[in-house]
């Protein structure tokens, strides 16, 4: 337990770090009062004991403790689980830890398996003390809002990613970018993964959430969701065109090459069968005898393979 704090009116007071006394501070609580209890990468049994002070349901209690939970909204009769992922993006790397958040009626608890702090959030929350009066779900919009947002600032990160990458294929020098694709494409696919599965449930918990008057605010969430999940759509499909452009690319530039070893090869053909022929030893070929046939024959090679080069350079061959 890292942060444990009541909110009375909105404003926080800060209460102990203690599991053994969490019943007795919620059965203290009147109101919209709530308690919000920050936990981070906890142990089996603290969890149970964390989980049996709120009143939490067992399986609630198991999915906090296991850190590969589905993103998802789970109801129970007096309380509701969220599973969320935080993602973060670097080095064309997307990291994402898990985050449960278990909504009661007095009471938040958020249980993070590594990744960013929620401590900027909390912040955030307790700044808008007329909100907070409101109940501890307020404090839920904060934390879900907040790891929300971070989505698309990671899909805008992703886009300028994109943009390089399709800058790099139609550029005119060689490049080799299949292998930054697929790896983009892969931590598009792990961001896929942690935003997708929430689109739905946010949107419904939306149209029910109570006070009424947050309402608003869950929408707009879910709005986000949407649009985070729309450009990974877009991402997707623009890496998957980028893919194919360079395939096209490489297909290209291996007829290329294929041509000016073709025209080379074809350069090489004249004097070489020239040479060949007048290595055979026979005793009566042509100017065998003729003082000038040797430098003849040279220079003979000499302007085919000119005549040869010129053909295939206005051709565009070499």
């Amino acid at each position: 337990m890292i942060d444990c704090a009541v909110y009375v009116d909105g404003v926080r007071r800060d209460t102990d770090h203690d599991p053994d006394t969490l019943d007795t501070t919620l059965a203290s609580l009147t109101g919209n009062d709530f308690l919000w209890v920050g936990v981070n990468d906890p142990a089996h049994e603290e969890m149970e004991h964390i989980g049996a002070a709120l009143g939490m349901h067992p399986l609630a209690v198991e999915d906090t403790i296991g850190a590969h939970q589905r993103a998802k909204v789970e109801r129970y009769s007096d309380h509701v689980f969220i599973s969320m992922r935080s993602v973060s993006y670097d080095d064309d790397d997307i990291t994402t830890n898990e985050v449960n958040l278990c909504l009661g009626a007095n009471y938040l608890l958020t249980v993070r398996h590594g990744g960013p702090s929620l401590v900027d959030a909390r912040h955030r929350a307790e700044m808008a003390t007329d909100r907070l009066r409101q109940g501890p779900i307020a404090a839920l919009h904060a934390v879900v809002d907040s790891l929300v947002d971070h989505y698309e600032d990671v899909a805008a990160e992703l886009e300028t990613d994109v943009g390089e990458v399709e800058a790099s294929v139609f550029s005119p020098d060689r490049t080799e970018d299949s292998h930054r694709i697929y790896r983009l494409k892969r931590e598009t696919l792990e961001f896929r993964h942690a935003v997708a599965p929430l689109r739905d449930p946010i949107g419904r918990f939306a149209q029910v959430a109570e006070p009424s008057e947050l309402r608003p605010y869950f929408r707009d969430i879910a709005d986000h969701l949407q649009r985070a999940v729309d450009a990974i759509d877009s991402i997707d499909s623009l890496l998957s065109n980028a893919l194919n452009a360079h395939l096209a690319q490489l297909s290209v530039q291996q007829n290329e090459d294929m041509r000016k070893l073709a025209a080379g090869a074809t350069l090489f053909a004249v004097p070489t069968a020239v040479a060949g022929i007048y290595g055979m030893n026979f005793e009566h070929m042509p100017e065998l005898t003729w003082t000038y046939g040797y430098p003849a024959c040279l220079a003979a090679m000499g302007v085919a393979c000119v005549l040869i080069y010129r053909r295939f350079k206005r051709s565009g061959w070499l």
